[in-house]
């Protein structure tokens, strides 16, 4: 069972995460019907067949949210009461809103020599002098190097938008930038696959895929190309595997657009397919489907457990009485797996398959290894 101070926490991140995405103020009834916790209890109560024991606990539900509502309050959540009319003016209730310009950080502003954007109308502003600015900068280099600093993803992103405008090249130097190898190649590939989607045609290609030691010949129906986590993908129709496939762009090898009929589609776009279903996919989900998938099971530390299941990461297996979930995950590339597993710092550790976990405790000790090695050089 999970702890009082777990449930509270939950409770409160649905009422603050509700209140938030309502555009006008709302009632109490309202939002003990839309908040989990409270409209779990309120079934009970229609659910009594006591009618004073079904009030006894809509009278405790509505205490359990005044109780979060001014414990949010004294916290800083800046949650407003309003007063609204109902029955054409005739009766005025209760309500209220958590505004997004309220909740929100300020905008922030350089003003010296007029640096910096104007906010957007109605965003909250905080300005800096040069000077505050400055060391602002200073002091966020300095709490990046904190060792087991919980905030230091945070610092060292507000330290890199700040060092665009703080810290910009010395005047004449060049700000250099390289392609990646293959770009060119890469280029030319995607130029044949949108030539293909254009006009409806087949592509065939070879396919080196990542558990294969040869290229696969491939005969495809283009239906979507897009790109995430830093790579090209094809979605199509394998006519071979009378499937649809997912395919890595920089794994093709010359692609060839179908030059039969050049102006006669091939083929139609199925009505249900959706290239946005493929749009948030995390770097791991995206292997080519027919190369096989595993299934990972992840232990989440309290309280990123919270964090794990308010981003529906995975999909969870079990709660344990200290707050921690156990969530596992469908895996079709293991490496870019293993790297956001370690990005969690121990807060999030592989417990089945056991190979998967040898595997994470190898990858840390080879990145520990790089670094060690790198401070032995600059000593």
């Amino acid at each position: 069972m999970e702890s009082s101070k777990i449930r509270k926490t939950r409770r409160w991140l649905d009422l603050i995460a509700y209140l938030v995405g309502c555009r006008y103020p709302v009632t109490v009834e309202r939002i003990m019907q839309q908040v989990p916790a409270y409209a779990q209890r309120l079934r009970a109560a229609d659910e009594e067949a006591d009618d004073a024991q079904a009030k006894t606990i809509r009278d405790s539900v509505r205490r359990m949210f005044e109780r979060d509502k001014d414990e949010l309050r004294e916290a800083g959540i800046p949650i407003e009461s309003v007063k609204m009319e109902v029955d054409y003016g005739a009766t005025r209730i209760d309500a209220y809103q958590l505004k997004r310009k309220d909740f929100q950080l300020p905008y922030l502003r350089i003003v010296a020599e007029a640096v910096g954007d104007r906010p957007p109308r109605g965003a909250p502003s905080l300005e800096l002098s040069s000077d505050e600015s400055a060391r602002a900068f200073q002091a966020l280099a300095a709490v990046t190097e904190l060792p087991g600093f919980p905030l230091v993803d945070e610092a060292r992103g507000a330290w890199r938008k700040l060092s665009f405008d703080l810290a910009p090249p010395p005047v004449g130097e060049p700000v250099l930038f390289a392609d990646r190898a293959g770009t060119a190649q890469l280029t030319e590939r995607n130029r044949s696959i949108t030539d293909a989607l254009l006009r409806r045609k087949r592509l065939a290609f070879a396919y080196h895929g990542v558990y294969r030691g040869t290229p696969t010949e491939r005969r495809v129906r283009p239906y979507g190309l897009f790109f995430q986590q830093g790579h090209w993908y094809l979605v199509g129709h394998d006519e071979d595997r009378e499937d649809l496939r997912l395919f890595r762009v920089d794994r093709m090898e010359e692609p060839v657009v179908n030059p039969r009929s050049p102006r006669t589609p091939d083929f139609e776009i199925p009505a249900d397919f959706s290239l946005a279903s493929y749009r948030d996919r995390a770097a791991w989900e995206l292997g080519p489907s027919d190369e096989g998938s595993l299934r990972a099971l992840v232990r989440f530390e309290f309280p990123i457990s919270l964090w794990a299941d308010r981003n529906r990461m995975g999909e969870l297996v079990r709660e344990e009485e200290d707050g921690s979930t156990v969530r596992a995950f469908r895996v079709q590339q293991v490496d870019p797996f293993l790297r956001w597993i370690l990005s969690r710092r121990g807060e999030a550790r592989v417990i089945d398959p056991p190979e998967l976990a040898v595997r994470v405790r190898d990858l840390a000790r080879a990145t520990l290894a790089v670094h060690e090695a790198e401070g032995g050089a600059d000593a």
